[in-house]
């Protein structure tokens, strides 16, 4: 899996930001020196007592500066990318 830094990422991009089952985003925009990601979500809880259970879906966006490419890479965060946007698979 390929390791990317944030000037290097494309609209469209799945990427996993941290590890676990709800680490995966989606580059949404890329503009005014930041990158807004979205990732859908579900969450639900089973409430015994009223014999139901209640669902919650939804969508998180979040943003994240690009880093300056004068920085060395080393010290930049990266993103390890799932797929490339508006490729198939």
């Amino acid at each position: 899996m390929e390791e990317l830094i944030s000037s290097e990422l494309k609209l469209g991009d799945v990427v996993e930001l941290f590890d676990g089952p709800f680490g995966t985003a989606t580059v949404k925009q890329i503009k005014d020196g930041s990158v807004t990601f979205f990732r859908p979500y579900v969450a639900t809880a089973n409430f015994s007592c009223t014999g139901g259970v209640i669902c919650t879906i939804g969508i998180e966006e979040f943003s994240r500066a690009v880093t300056d490419v004068d920085v060395p890479r080393k010290y930049q965060a990266t993103f390890k990318l799932w797929r490339r946007g508006g490729e198939l698979q």
